[in-house]
């Protein structure tokens, strides 16, 4: 008899070493590898992106913001690398996002601007907290992004303004090297902390193992966070 389609798990200590791809700095792999155990916040199942795509894993990054002493320290991760200009608006999605953007308004006395979701919980280009001051640096936003074309909306919407992006700064970057394509593309500074190995599937519809296999359910990731 064929078993009931299951929902998604908590994945384990030791699927998260082997599938997520920690940016080798001191203390970094150790603070991951431990918040996302703890947390809870990767998951294990058949998840549809929001770029279309299908994935065996998620990360639910509201899980992880939980915890003010973690956020803060991704966020101190973030900014040393990336520095935030003087006068600059952090601008992020009304989304787990908005949770590392607060993160990295604190630390840099930035101003915040929150951008509006659609019903598919993509940003979209209008404002739904805050200002973007015309000639003003923007640095965007985001938790989880697999290219970063996530983040084009949120590119646009400063330049509607009349502002000016000088960066981008997320969480995890799934594909890290369509994210460095597109911070070079767009001229931008940028960071990421983690990405995915090749071990976490990421593909199209058509050659998703779990489509094939009818189970279990595919659930939009948007919604889980």
């Amino acid at each position: 008899m064929r078993s009931e389609p299951t929902g998604p798990r908590v994945a384990t200590a030791l699927e998260i070493r082997d599938v997520v791809v920690i940016q080798p700095r001191p203390g970094l792999p150790a603070l991951i590898e431990d918040a996302l155990t703890r947390s809870g916040a990767l998951l294990r199942g058949h998840f549809g992106l929001q770029v279309g795509k299908h994935t065996e894993y998620f990360i639910r990054f509201r899980a992880l913001a939980r915890d003010e002493a973690v956020l803060a320290a991704i966020a101190g991760h973030l900014l040393a690398t990336v520095s935030i200009p003087a006068g600059a608006t952090v601008l992020v999605a009304e989304s787990a996002g908005y949770f590392l953007g607060e993160a990295l308004r604190a630390r840099s006395g930035a101003a915040l601007a929150v951008a509006r979701t659609d019903v598919e919980r993509r940003p979209a280009r209008s404002l739904l907290h805050g200002a973007i001051a015309p000639g003003a640096p923007v640095v965007v936003v985001n938790d989880v992004v697999t290219t970063g074309a996530s983040l084009e909306p949120l590119l646009d919407l400063a330049a509607d303004a009349g502002a000016t992006v000088t960066a981008a700064l997320v969480f995890g970057a799934l594909d890290g090297t369509g994210f460095r394509a597109m911070l070079n593309r767009r001229r931008l500074a940028g960071d990421h902390l983690l990405e995915a190995s090749p071990a976490w599937p990421i593909t199209d519809p058509s050659r998703c193992a779990a489509c094939a296999a009818g189970s279990p359910p595919l659930l939009p990731a948007a919604e889980l966070n």
